[in-house]
């Protein structure tokens, strides 16, 4: 029997046979919070640091590339030694510029990562409340829709369970797509873990290893340099002898 309800009276979430109201009502909050997630997620990966594998790439070419260089030019010398030499310090204190700027960035990357993650974290969880609700409408809503067969049904009450039917099938849309929303939460907090331990892994390893390098291949050059050094001075000291 159709209950004539004022729309005033409908409550969110509640089915009232024949009432219009209560289904334009039914899961509209569960939603709008779907919608309020999609932007936040679409705001976040607006936002992501997919540009970090890039520089990390190129931290990884400005070694290969100062490696390159002190295999081409170690050890040798000639008559423009002093050149040469001076050309490699300022190679060397640019590259230890260019770590030094690379750590900070890393870091600060690392800070809105972390920060990142919380959000995502927190997402998470509203998203598996919404879900965990959607989840309890609809079987309310079935429950409701198998009622349609119990009653002496007019013409208004047939079309009424003719758009709960059509209502049910939109929310199980919505809540497939907060799964697809929970999944893609789970893949953004496992590839800003995985960002993370990158920077970690570059700033606590690679850096210390890079620098420990420069400073090795500068004293090696330093070393030929005075060993060249003496070498001219045996010479000259064995023309006198």
């Amino acid at each position: 029997m159709e209950q004539n309800i004022n729309s005033e009276m409908v409550l969110h979430d509640q089915l009232y046979v024949g009432n219009s109201d209560s289904i334009l009502l039914f899961g509209c909050e569960a939603q709008q919070q779907l919608r309020e997630f999609s932007k936040t997620i679409s705001n976040q990966l607006a936002e992501d640091s997919s540009n970090l594998e890039y520089v990390i790439q190129d931290i990884l070419n400005e070694i290969e590339d100062f490696q390159n260089y002190n295999v081409n030019n170690i050890g040798f010398f000639g008559r423009n030694q002093k050149k040469r030499r001076s050309g490699l310090i300022k190679k060397y204190n640019t590259i230890l510029n260019y770590m030094n700027e690379m750590e900070l960035a890393l870091k600060l990357q690392e800070a809105q990562l972390l920060k990142d993650s919380k959000i995502f974290e927190e997402l998470g969880k509203r998203i598996q409340t919404t879900v965990a609700n959607l989840e309890e409408l609809l079987m309310y809503g079935e429950k409701v829709l198998k009622q349609q067969s119990c009653t002496e049904q007019s013409e208004d009450i047939k079309m009424w369970y003719e758009r709960l039917t059509r209502r049910l099938e939109d929310l199980r849309i919505s809540h497939t797509v907060l799964l697809q929303s929970k999944l893609q939460i789970i893949i953004m907090l496992e590839n800003s873990d995985k960002l993370v331990d990158k920077i970690v892994e570059t700033i606590t390893a690679t850096f210390p290893v890079w620098r420990n390098q420069v400073t090795i291949l500068l004293g090696i050059e330093h070393m030929n340099t005075n060993l060249t050094i003496q070498n001219k001075l045996g010479e000259i000291n064995k023309n006198y002898v």
